[in-house]
C-alpha cells in the first residue's frame, strides 16, 4: 500500500511539473506587455501588438490585478477563458496558490467545475498541489469531490499530503458518494450519450481544444461496449485530433488489444502516421503488431 501512495504521489508532483511547464512560455505567460521592439531598416522602433483578450485576461488574473480583471470582466471578457491546454484562470489560481483570486473568480461566476484537456477540475489542482483551504473554498462552493479527470481519477487519488486526502474522504462520506461508480462515470455517460446517437436522438461534439471524439476516448480507455456502439454508428474511425492521432493511435499506445482488433476489422487505416511521427514511420507499439499477426 505504501508503494501505491508513494507511485501515486510522484505521480501527482509529475502532473503539477507538467501544468507549470504548459504555463510557461505560453501565450498568458508572455502576455506581459502590450508593446515590443521591432528592427527594420531604418533602425529600431516600438510596435503595438494587441494580444486576444482572453490571454489578456488570464495574464491579469495571473498577476493578482483584480482592478485589471474586473475592468476587462466589465469589457466582456469570459471568466472562463481556457487555453490551449484547458486550463482556466480558476486552473491558474489553485496552481498559483492564489487564494485571494480564486475567490474574486468564484465570486464573479467561475466553473468551479470545469475541466481542462485532462478532465482536471480546479479541485483536482488544488488537491495534487496540496493547497488544503484553497480545496476547502471550492468544495464549500460546489466543486464536486466525485469528479474524475481522463485517467479516472477523482481529486481524493491525485492528492499527495494526508490532511488533503481525510478532507477529501471526509467530504466523499459527508455526500454518501460511491468513489468506484463515481470513476465509471464517464463510461456510463458516454455509452448512453452513444445509444442516443444509434437511435438517432443524439449528436458527438469532438473536445473543443484537442478534438479528440468520442471514439478517441473509447479506443484509449478500452470502453468496448461504447466502441461498438460507436462504430455502429458509422463514426469516422479514421478522425484524427489536433496532433494527427486516431482512434487506433490512441489504443495502441494505451496498449488496448482488443480495441485495436476492433478497429482493425472495421477497415481503420493502419498506416495512419500523427503529426510527430509524419516525417519518420515507425513501428506500431506490441497492442497492434499482435493483432496485424493474427
Amino acid at each position: 500500500m505504501a508503494a501505491t501512495d508513494h507511485s501515486r504521489s510522484e505521480a501527482a508532483k509529475q502532473r503539477r511539473q507538467d501544468q507549470l511547464q504548459r504555463w510557461l512560455g505560453s501565450e498568458t505567460d508572455q502576455t506581459g506587455s502590450e508593446s515590443r521592439e521591432i528592427s527594420s531598416g531604418s533602425g529600431t522602433r516600438r510596435a503595438k501588438v494587441r494580444f486576444a483578450q482572453g490571454a489578456v485576461f488570464m495574464a491579469a488574473c495571473s498577476a493578482g490585478d483584480r482592478e485589471e480583471v474586473a475592468a476587462l470582466l466589465r469589457q466582456g471578457a469570459d471568466i472562463n477563458h481556457a487555453n490551449v491546454d484547458g486550463l482556466t484562470a480558476l486552473h491558474q489560481a489553485c496552481i498559483d496558490e492564489n487564494a485571494e483570486m480564486v475567490q474574486f473568480l468564484v465570486e464573479n461566476g467561475s466553473d468551479v467545475n470545469r475541466g481542462d484537456n485532462e478532465g482536471w477540475t480546479p479541485l483536482h489542482a488544488a488537491a495534487s498541489c496540496g493547497f488544503i483551504q484553497i480545496a476547502k473554498y471550492l468544495i464549500e462552493h460546489g466543486a464536486h469531490v466525485g469528479a474524475v479527470n481522463s485517467e479516472g481519477e477523482l481529486p481524493l487519488d491525485v492528492a499527495t499530503e494526508d490532511a488533503m486526502e481525510r478532507l477529501l474522504k471526509a467530504e466523499i462520506k459527508k455526500q454518501g458518494i460511491d468513489v468506484d461508480t463515481a470513476r465509471k462515470e464517464e463510461e456510463r455517460v458516454m455509452l448512453r450519450d452513444a445509444m442516443a446517437v444509434l437511435a438517432g436522438d443524439g449528436t458527438l461534439t469532438p473536445h473543443p481544444n484537442t478534438k479528440a471524439t468520442a471514439l478517441h476516448v473509447a479506443a484509449a480507455k478500452g470502453y468496448i461496449e461504447v466502441l461498438k456502439v460507436l462504430l455502429q454508428c458509422r463514426v469516422d474511425v479514421d478522425c484524427s485530433d489536433t496532433d494527427g492521432w486516431t482512434p487506433l493511435h490512441a489504443a495502441a499506445h494505451w496498449g488496448q488489444e482488443e480495441v485495436c482488433g476492433l478497429l482493425v476489422d472495421n477497415m481503420c487505416d493502419m498506416g495512419a502516421v500523427n503529426n510527430v511521427v509524419r516525417a519518420r514511420r515507425t513501428s506500431f507499439p506490441s497492442a497492434v503488431q499482435s493483432v496485424m499477426e493474427l
